[in-house]
């Protein structure tokens, strides 16, 4: 058995690499059933009395979306209390992957394990890749998938039928690898990945848009100023998921969504930002308790666009006069991301108790910021060589940050940023990185 944990990744057959699959699939099976107890538990109303998922039951504005796109073939859904249809309410990517999943059986069971073996095989199978063009060992990989399931936290992320974030959680880190891989061609998959997740999350815009493009510049530098066309891939394909999503918003709602403007309720949930109770409230109580509800004060709207410009302007008048307020905010949020350990966005007020999850995780997200900058810092003053792993660490930890705190973050938010945070340090430890 130890001589098989230290065999070396490349030597291991397919029919071994198979059967590793099957065995930690078995295992993780049996991890995914035990939380569905639970999750069920918690969540009833999700699944009827058929086993099958309820659509409408989905929180976060999914529900309504996924039950009209199932049953009545339309992009289209109602928002808490306003009278007008929204067709950008929600990004496409994370509807769209699980209505498919439903069109094939509407079964819950079915669709959660299909979701989860789906993430499963992406982590497990890049991990495996890129290990393995490194001469590293089955043992450094088994390890590697530890670290991406070892925290309960993290694992209610990654395995939640919720919220989108449990796809983000999944495909975020491992473009580190991809990036990083010394196999050009997995280019193809981060082009695929930066895709999907511009078509997932609107906080993700400035990182989807500037990150193909930081690194297209990284690569043409590394590659000792070669061109390859495939370096030019992920841009093209968030080219192309701008132009959907954008034509397809000037259609149904007369307006180009692109980057923070890409769901059209961004300038009302923000509201729950800029009011004068945000920072009495986060980041202990959900911002949701925030937002205006009260009917009689909202005109009547036309349509989305101009929905979204009546929040935006809002946005802006409370913003001029409480700049200030806003600041103090910011403050808050940079440390509620960096080092709060406490249980956030709870609906009614409570004592404050302490997320153990949390600990490991921002220790992680500390020593990766500090190991970083440490030893990129070293090698430009010492050499004057950059070290590209720490750069594009760097580099990939701001610009998923930036969004979060302009705006705000729940600790779902930054289960991406946990692992991306694990995944440097694992590399920088067993030397997987290039120097």
């Amino acid at each position: 058995m130890i001589n098989f944990l230290k065999k070396e990744i490349k030597n291991t057959s397919s029919l071994q690499i198979f059967f590793i699959y099957v065995v930690c699939l078995i295992f993780f099976l049996i991890f995914c059933n035990v939380y569905l107890s639970l999750y069920l538990n918690k969540f009833p109303l999700y699944i009827d009395t058929n086993n099958n998922l309820i659509l409408k039951s989905l929180p976060f504005d999914y529900g309504d979306l996924l039950h009209n796109l199932y049953y009545n073939g339309e992009y289209v859904q109602k928002i808490r209390h306003f009278n007008i249809d929204f067709h950008l309410a929600r990004l496409p990517f994370y509807p769209i992957f699980i209505l498919f999943l439903a069109k094939i059986n509407l079964n819950f069971y079915f669709i959660f394990f299909a979701k989860n073996i789906i993430s499963f095989s992406v982590i497990f199978f890049f991990c495996f890749i890129f290990l393995k063009d490194l001469n590293k060992s089955i043992f450094h990989f088994l390890i590697l998938l530890f670290l991406f399931w070892y925290n309960p936290y993290n694992t209610h992320v990654l395995l939640s039928l919720d919220f989108s974030d449990t796809l983000i959680a999944a495909l975020f880190p491992i473009i580190y690898l991809l990036v990083l891989s010394k196999n050009s061609y997995l280019n193809f998959f981060f082009s695929l990945f930066a895709f999907s997740l511009y078509l997932m999350k609107a906080s993700l815009w400035l990182f989807c848009i500037l990150f193909p493009l930081i690194i297209l510049y990284i690569n043409f530098i590394r590659f000792n100023y070669l061109f390859k066309k495939i370096f030019i891939l992920p841009v093209l394909f968030v080219c192309l998921a701008i132009s959907l999503w954008g034509f397809f918003g000037l259609k149904k709602a007369n307006y180009f969504p692109i980057g923070s403007s890409a769901n059209s309720t961004n300038t009302y949930f923000l509201t729950s930002l800029l009011n004068d109770k945000f920072n009495d409230h986060y980041p202990d109580l959900t911002v949701d308790l925030l937002l205006d509800l009260k009917k009689d004060e909202i005109p009547k709207f036309k349509n989305e666009k101009n929905f979204y410009i009546f929040y935006k302007n809002k946005n802006l008048d409370f913003l001029k006069e409480n700049y200030i307020y806003y600041l103090k905010g910011v403050l808050k949020k940079v440390n509620f991301i960096f080092f709060s350990i406490h249980t956030d966005a709870k609906t009614k007020k409570e004592d404050n108790q302490i997320r153990f999850s949390n600990i490991p995780n921002k220790l992680f997200l500390l020593t990766a910021i500090i190991t970083s900058v440490f030893y990129l810092t070293k090698s430009f003053f010492n050499n004057r060589k950059i070290l590209y792993p720490e750069l594009i660490f760097l580099v990939m930890l701001a610009l998923y940050i930036a969004p979060h705190i302009v705006a705000w973050a729940t600790t779902k938010h930054l289960v991406a940023i946990f692992l991306l945070s694990k995944l440097y340090l694992f590399l920088k430890l067993f030397n997987c990185l290039e120097k």
